[in-house]
């Protein structure tokens, strides 16, 4: 097996792959450079998503438009169609992994956050100050995921080297042909294709999968999750098989922008922020994933609909009923084409 080809696409899909793992799967259309599509982050090659944008938005939905899609006003952007599909749920996410939280955006509600997460988590908010808090007609939908995990045994570590050719060194570690046969275990072949074309799964101590996937295959996440399943073979790795595997460190700062200053149609409610938050580290021991999420809204006056000017002008000729409220038909009529039945001055 060539090395240097093993390792041209694997770092893509530990991005993607290991984020869908660790909180659920939701999968998304690839899109153009800065034209994010739900919850993913484009960098160049590397994407980045997380199930918390969507939590926050299914509370959007249930709130605002009883659990209906969000149409917002001047049009959706494609991140907003996508979100409204409801795919994944707080269903596929274990209750002590989550958190979420709704109310006025009072600095009462932010304690009350800050104080539970730490509760539940041990963590401190890396969003929260980034809100305006105090106003009455503000509303906040806030998520937190956190995910630990440990591999059964501590890969072995190799050289700093390079990655897809790159100048600067990236450290590594994985399985070497002269390792302790106990760290095998840490991993399942899920399928083996060619030197370009695998899948591999890596146990943790807490049942949380990591699946990596190398292919020259650049589809959308759902369709390459649906390969992985479709070609599953689970095979044992064997005595001679090496691993290779990138350190990761992910830390993101998402802003929706093309969701802020829209409102929702039917409401008279404007989305003034939408962010999101990923920090994912992955080494030799295991991981550790971060995520939070928010929305705020605010309630705004309706502006009144525009109106044509409307005029009711009897200058002319017209006709007259008079008609008891009650009946069908009316018991007087006239018509006025002259000014005979008229009043003169």
């Amino acid at each position: 097996m060539k090395l240097k080809k093993l390792l041209t696409l694997i770092l893509i899909m530990l991005f993607s792959t290991c984020c869908i793992m660790l909180s659920g799967f939701t999968f998304f259309k690839k899109t153009q450079k800065n034209n994010s599509v739900v919850q993913a982050v484009e960098n160049n090659q590397n994407k980045v998503w997380c199930v918390t944008f969507q939590l926050v938005w299914n509370e959007v939905m249930d709130k605002y438009t009883q659990g209906n899609p969000i149409i917002l006003i001047g049009g959706n952007p494609p991140i907003a169609d996508e979100l409204n599909k409801k795919l994944y749920t707080k269903d596929i996410l274990s209750e002590n992994s989550y958190y979420i939280k709704n109310g006025r955006m009072t600095h009462k509600l932010k304690k009350e956050i800050e104080k539970e997460i730490w509760k539940k988590f041990k963590e401190k908010s890396d969003i929260l100050d980034m809100l305006t808090w105090g106003n009455k007609d503000s509303y906040l939908f806030y998520s937190m995921l956190k995910k630990d995990f440990n591999f059964l045994q501590v890969f072995d570590r190799y050289a700093s080297d390079s990655f897809n050719g790159s100048k600067e060194k990236v450290k590594y570690f994985g399985i070497k042909k002269k390792s302790d046969k106990k760290l095998d275990k840490n991993i399942m072949v899920l399928f083996y294709k060619s030197e370009d074309e695998y899948a591999v799964k890596l146990n943790t101590k807490e049942n949380e999968d990591v699946i990596l996937l190398r292919t020259a295959n650049d589809d959308n996440f759902e369709n390459l999750y649906k390969y992985i399943q479709d070609n599953m073979m689970f095979d044992e790795f064997g005595k001679e098989d090496i691993l290779k595997v990138p350190d990761i460190n992910v830390d993101e700062l998402i802003s929706y922008k093309e969701l802020s200053g829209k409102r929702i149609e039917n409401t008279n409610i404007i989305i003034t922020d939408a962010l999101q938050t990923i920090k994912f580290k992955m080494d030799n021991k295991g991981g550790t994933l971060k995520s939070e999420a928010a929305i705020a809204v605010m309630k705004t006056a309706l502006a009144p609909e525009p109106k044509t000017p409307r005029y009711f002008l009897f200058d002319k000729p017209f006709v007259l009923f008079l008609k008891e409220s009650d009946k069908d038909k009316p018991y007087y009529a006239m018509k006025v084409t002259d000014t005979t039945y008229l009043v003169k001055e």
